[in-house]
């Protein structure tokens, strides 16, 4: 498999990946610029760009972007509470348009 630079030092080499296609995750052999693709490392997080991003468009982001769907999640469990909280904290500290109280 390929070998893909994910910062100026840091490397790692793709063994299997996924696309997310018609509400299922396939396999998949390529990756078109800008498509979402599931890679099994542990060391990618959430918006990690792989290769060169200063050959990437710029996009501006809204300061305060007004949601688009609002819902409720609560856990099965209360003592799950503390896990989904630190779930959408992690989730929230890469995606700037989520929100939650």
């Amino acid at each position: 498999r390929d070998v893909i630079r994910i910062s100026e030092k840091e490397k790692i080499k793709i063994t299997e990946m996924c696309v997310p296609t018609n509400g299922e995750i396939v396999p998949a052999d390529h990756a078109c610029p800008g498509e979402i693709v599931i890679l099994a490392d542990d060391t990618l997080k959430l918006n990690d760009i792989l290769g060169n991003e200063k050959l990437l468009p710029h996009k501006t982001w809204i300061d305060n972007p007004m949601p688009l769907l609002r819902t409720t999640v609560e856990p099965q469990k209360p003592e799950q509470r503390e896990a989904l909280l630190n779930a959408l904290a992690e989730i929230a500290d890469t995606d700037p348009l989520l929100h939650f109280d």
